[in-house]
């Protein structure tokens, strides 16, 4: 027996040594690379800022502002001593961060040319290689391409009942007859919801349930060290990937054999689109582009809407002449209409003003902080040089609040959005060639869930000084609890 146990222990320490090993010699090679990446700035004309420590560079400072919700106040600050482009380390890179008009303007219109964009490691192993943040000029067009056939608007208005249908479920299952709810997670499923009817036609509660744990656990780490030790929230956010890729492999299979047998239609929803597709060579997508880009959607869908959603809840209470306006718009669309008759294309086109209140939501508080890009030769940018390799960092934030292109930009405000904006100032969605394709999606999914939320609720903040806190995207810290109060008809 204490042989048996010796040898137990030993076995015990051995694989510990081998971890520890693994794990000395990962980081060697890693602060090597950083190491290489960095020297090639040596004797060029960086722009003014700190590098920090080897690997970690101000990472860590970054992610502890990010995550109180201070990025903008991080970013802020740093251009309030260096100026508005500066040099930081991020996510085991070197990095260049442009702010405003101009920097923004400057990313956007070189992808493709001489910047790429290359994700963190995080993101990239996340969410798979072939996902559309990450792919090369031709294959981003291709993938693109294909999302976009789903996604734009003369197709989206077919399917305005389905997406009707379920945002008045949800209001009827877990508003309705309710003295209080909880927004946050209730925005969360309804958003995901949403996405798993339109986009794939996954009804199965159960099976909806699952992936959106799973992708709940793959987010957290997103936005974190790529160090894949247990305990740590990236490892458990891979095996949440892992997990995914098995359930929707064998969903894809499913419907493969369901468009074979004539049982689904190619336009019947985004998956069967994908599936159903073929390039100029007629060569089908292939799964990992189907799957990596599945899971891009699905995590917008689960996440970035939710951000919208319950922010809208929180802003209306707060700001209750905003919210007149909007049901004034809503009741003027509804004067025309029938009770209980479903909204049509040209009720939603009417609803300006309702998407404005949008706009200004995604401008106050935008769902995503920035966006990385990577030099892929030396670049030439206000008198600096960006090295090859480099990364490049735009944020929302400092863009969102310049007072240049929005007046009173602290003021929560929908008229902000009243005349034309200077393009590259208002950047939720990305911009460029890469901007993000499903803008229409969200847009659609926004105005009708607004036009039912005012037009059958009133409500008010449990807590009116609610923190804001980032994980990893803005959300109220008790996940926005709110009062219902009876409206009459």
């Amino acid at each position: 027996m204490e042989f048996a146990k010796a040898f137990m222990d030993s076995q015990h320490f051995t694989s510990e040594l081998i971890l520890l090993l693994w794990t000395v010699s990962l980081a060697s090679l890693l602060v090597l690379l950083a190491v290489k990446i960095q020297n090639r700035g040596r004797g060029k004309n960086l722009p003014p800022g700190k590098l920090g420590l080897p690997l970690i560079g101000e990472t860590l400072q970054f992610m502890r502002a990010h995550r109180a919700n201070k990025s903008k106040e991080w970013v802020q600050s740093k251009v309030s001593k260096y100026g508005h482009v500066f040099k930081t380390s991020l996510m085991g890179r070197p990095t260049i961060v442009l702010t405003g008009q101009a920097g923004n303007r400057f990313i956007f219109n070189n992808d493709y040319k001489i910047i790429t964009n290359k994700q963190t490691s995080s993101v990239s192993r996340l969410l798979g290689p072939k996902n559309l943040l990450d792919l090369p000029v031709d294959d981003h067009k291709r993938m693109r391409g294909a999302i976009m056939s789903f996604m734009k608007p003369e197709v989206l208005q077919k399917f305005l009942g389905i997406m009707e249908s379920v945002i008045l479920q949800h209001f009827a299952e877990y508003w309705q007859g309710k003295e209080n709810i909880t927004v946050a997670p209730l925005m969360k499923q309804l958003t995901f919801h949403v996405a798993c009817d339109l986009l794939f036609c996954l009804k199965d509660e159960n099976e909806r349930k699952v992936l959106g744990n799973d992708i709940s656990n793959l987010i957290k780490g997103v936005w974190s060290i790529p160090l894949n030790l247990p305990g740590t929230n990236f490892h458990g956010s891979l095996k949440a990937r892992s997990r995914l890729y098995k359930r929707l492999s064998v969903f894809l299979e499913a419907r493969r054999r369901e468009l074979q047998q004539g049982k689904a239609s190619p336009s019947q929803d985004l998956i069967s689109c994908l599936l159903s597709m073929e390039d100029d060579k007629n060569m089908p997508l292939t799964e990992d582009e189907i799957i990596d880009n599945m899971i891009l959607i699905m995590l917008a869908g689960h996440d970035t809407t939710t951000v919208l959603f319950t922010h809208l809840v929180r802003m209306l209470a707060l700001n209750p002449s905003v919210y007149h306006s909007i049901l004034q718009e809503q009741m003027e669309v509804l004067s025309g209409k029938q009770p209980n008759e479903p909204l049509q294309w040209k009720d939603i086109q009417k609803m300006k003003y309702t998407w404005k209140v949008a706009q200004e939501i995604l401008r106050f508080i935008p769902p995503v902080v920035g966006g990385f890009r990577r030099a892929i030769q030396d670049v030439e940018y206000g008198g600096y040089t960006i090295p090859k390799g480099w990364q490049l960092f735009w944020t929302t934030g400092i863009t969102h609040w310049d007072e240049e292109a929005f007046k009173e930009p602290y003021n929560f405000d929908p008229t902000h959005f009243d005349d034309q904006l200077p393009p590259y100032t208002f950047i939720p969605f990305g911009a460029g060639p890469r901007i993000c394709p499903g803008y229409d999606f969200a847009k659609i999914e926004t105005i009708i869930f607004l036009h039912h939320l005012v037009t059958k609720y009133k409500w008010s903040l449990i807590y009116l000084d609610e923190k804001i806190i980032c994980d990893p995207m803005p959300t109220p810290s008790k996940d926005l609890p709110i009062k219902l109060h009876a409206k009459g008809n």
